[in-house]
């Protein structure tokens, strides 16, 4: 009988599993992620000649070429953009409307040697983000998503000998999916399936193919509730199950946009950005006095939060608010200096990453730092703190609980185990809210691979 083969796209990493109706296999992906290769980054980097690499080695070569690198920003002419506004009774201005033609601009990295794209999951339920620009050219969404899941075709082709039945998983609700937003996620992942070689694949609810692969370890013939918790990189899925050994019946699932990387924003916004300046005040000249204004970081915090734009910072108008502010005093200079290194040096990404490595620290310590020494900065993070800052995404996490068990007409008390899977089901704060609820019933469950395993078992079964 042909393999079961199950993959997890996931917003953070990507992890790919095979079952032959007895034995689970995780299929490598990426030697140079992790030891094995069984999780691989979801990550994929364009360079000017549009050559794709992906996985770890897309990251590496990212940071290797770009962090660090200076930016210099170019006027680039875009063409012309002609607008006409037909007249009507309140806008007579002459019986043919109003035509406007203007020329189009924006500054352009010319020396940037590639693109690295991360989370593109998050864009799939985005109607109005249809194309990106990279390097003059215009990619679907579906296309910066093709490349990955090829690379995880090609492994996976290599450790079958016959085609075979792919199961692909999918959030209950893609991330900012609204309206029609989640079918137009599934149609896009379908065909960008199709076009990395899983042709007919069948998308499945992650949190049911998570609880799936702890049924298929873990059987027990007593009837039994099962709560998984699935709180990835991107959003938080859940599903309630009534169990006999691996046989369920689905109960209720529920899902938000709520995931690690939004923490990390959180953190950014919260602790980072008053060491890049915001909050600061400055004077400026106003007639023939000196008024004293608040710096306007709202002008920069956009771009910082989504990192892979924040070149485009580096315009010249930009550096020279950042440099008449640095001259308030050594405090301004300290703080924005911060912030012009980080624009012109390109050093977005890797402050993203020092806030990843703090709040993976405090899963074992109850103090750490957020460390950048290229920008010279180190700020002290502690577990209390962070969690302060985490309580209204644990006020989400628990209306979304609440709303679960509705649904399902089943009390906290009723449900016998909750597997908690995915990374950033490993936060304190997190688990600390499941054992006060579900106390003595939270166990953890294969963070990384228990997706892709459920999804391989169901695929097999399906056969």
């Amino acid at each position: 009988m042909p393999l079961g083969i199950g993959i997890d796209y996931g917003t953070s990493n990507s992890a790919a599993a095979s079952f032959d109706g007895e034995t689970l296999r995780a299929i490598p992906l990426d030697a140079a992620a992790a030891p094995g290769g069984s999780v691989m980054p979801t990550a994929l980097y364009l360079d000017r000649k549009l050559g794709a690499t992906v996985g770890q080695p897309a990251i590496d070569r990212y940071v290797r070429e770009n962090v660090g690198r200076r930016i210099e920003l170019a006027r680039e002419d875009l063409g012309e953009l002609a607008i006409t506004v037909a007249e009507t009774e309140d806008t007579k201005v002459g019986g043919e409307g109003l035509h406007v033609v203007a020329r189009v601009h924006a500054f352009t990295d010319q020396g940037q040697p590639g693109r690295l794209f991360r989370g593109v999951k998050r864009w799939l339920a985005n109607r109005k983000l249809e194309r990106v620009r990279v390097f003059g050219a215009r990619f679907r969404v579906v296309s910066l998503v093709t490349p990955i899941l090829a690379c995880v075709e090609a492994a996976s082709r290599a450790a079958r000998a016959e085609p075979a039945r792919v199961y692909v998983g999918r959030p209950v609700h893609y991330e900012g999916a609204s309206g029609d937003g989640d079918a137009l996620a599934v149609e896009r992942m379908r065909e960008a399936c199709g076009y990395a070689g899983f042709a007919g694949a069948t998308l499945w609810p992650e949190p049911i193919a998570a609880s799936l692969s702890y049924l298929h370890r873990a059987r027990e013939s007593q009837s039994r509730s099962v709560l998984t918790f699935d709180f990835g990189g991107g959003t938080l899925d859940l599903a309630l199950l009534r169990a006999r050994g691996d046989a369920f019946e689905l109960l209720a699932v529920d899902g938000i946009g709520l995931g690690g990387d939004e923490l990390n924003r959180i953190v950014y916004r919260a602790v980072v950005f008053p060491e890049l300046g915001e909050g600061l005040e400055h004077h400026v000249p106003v007639l023939d006095e000196r008024k004293r204004v608040r710096f306007p970081f709202e002008r920069f915090e956009g771009r910082l939060l989504n990192w892979p734009l924040a070149y485009e910072l580096n315009r010249p108008e930009l550096r020279e608010e950042i440099v008449q502010a640095m001259r308030e005093g050594p405090e301004a200079r300290q703080r924005l200096g911060r912030l012009l290194e980080l624009v012109r040096g390109n050093r977005a990404y890797a402050v993203v990453q020092a806030i990843e490595a703090a709040k993976l620290a405090l899963s074992n310590a109850e103090r750490t730092r957020i460390v950048e020494p290229d920008l010279d900065l180190d700020v002290p993070l502690s577990r209390a703190q962070f969690e302060r800052l985490l309580a209204p995404s644990l006020a989400r996490i628990d209306a979304c609980l609440d709303g679960l068990l509705a649904r399902a007409g089943l009390p906290a008390a009723s449900v016998d185990m909750v597997v908690r899977t995915g990374g950033s089901s490993s936060i304190p704060a997190v688990i600390a809210r499941l054992e006060q609820r579900f106390p003595g019933r939270v166990v953890e469950h294969d963070r990384f691979t228990s997706i892709a395993a459920g999804l391989a078992v169901a695929s097999f079964r399906e056969q």
